[in-house]
């Protein structure tokens, strides 16, 4: 090998270890990154949460409920339901009582929504059920529903206030004056429904049909079979 061709050769080998080590401390360089041990940041993901985040809003159900009872003294079956209705916790809305045909009276009862059915249960022990029915309503929806339609309403009476303070003519005063009196009420009644509506799901409205039995004497039940003898000595066929 002559001086030229080793020359040649020994440069080639000393190009290739320097670019070697070039490469090996490039790699060595960005290895954390690229370790699969390291802690990888999303900044999508924390405002994905933050997006998907969902107030939940207090549910409001309301529960109505009615019964039919047969009993044997209208009257003092009617007291035991109120002293029942006090003793949970309730009160009485209204009562009606007729003596016409047949004896009957018809209750309408308030009591705490998580008793209604203990309340029920004690009222049955009175008579016999003849009819028995609960109804379940959530009015949650509406609720958050007429809540939006409020702050929208009085964000509209503050802008109207704004300017009426702001008005110089009597005309448009007298205008503004008329739709903020409008507002008033409407802002009144909603929030009056909006009280009521936490009334019913605090208390169950409980309506209550009383029907007196009849109880036939001697000669009562004497005419009864006299009347069904008959009856079926001209009866050929039913």
């Amino acid at each position: 090998m002559n001086y030229l061709t080793l020359n040649y050769t020994m440069r080639l080998m000393l190009s290739l270890g320097i670019i070697t080590f070039l490469n090996s401390c490039s790699m060595n360089a960005y290895a954390p990154a690229m370790s699969p041990s390291a802690p990888v940041y999303s900044s999508s993901s924390s405002g994905s949460l933050n997006r998907n985040r969902v107030s939940t809003a207090q549910r409001i159900v309301v529960k109505t409920a009615s019964m039919n009872l047969d009993t044997n003294n209208v009257r003092a079956t009617g007291e035991h339901i109120e002293q029942i209705t006090t003793a949970n916790g309730g009160h009485m809305l209204s009562y009606n009582e007729r003596d016409d045909k047949q004896k009957s009276a018809s209750f309408a009862l308030r009591v705490p929504a998580e008793k209604l059915i203990i309340v029920m249960d004690e009222i049955s022990q009175l008579g016999k059920v003849t009819y028995r029915k609960i109804t379940v309503k959530d009015r949650t929806k509406e609720a958050i529903a007429q809540k939006a339609r409020l702050a929208k309403l009085k964000q509209r009476q503050s802008r109207l206030q704004t300017l009426y303070r702001g008005a110089k003519n009597l005309k448009d005063k007298l205008e503004l004056e008329k739709t903020l009196a409008d507002i008033e009420e409407e802002i009144f009644s909603m929030e009056e429904g909006a009280r009521q509506m936490q009334v019913f799901a605090k208390f169950s409205k409980l309506d209550i049909s009383l029907s007196q039995k009849k109880i036939r004497g001697p000669v009562g039940t004497t005419l009864d079979a006299t009347k069904w003898t008959w009856s079926k000595l001209f009866t050929i066929r039913e």
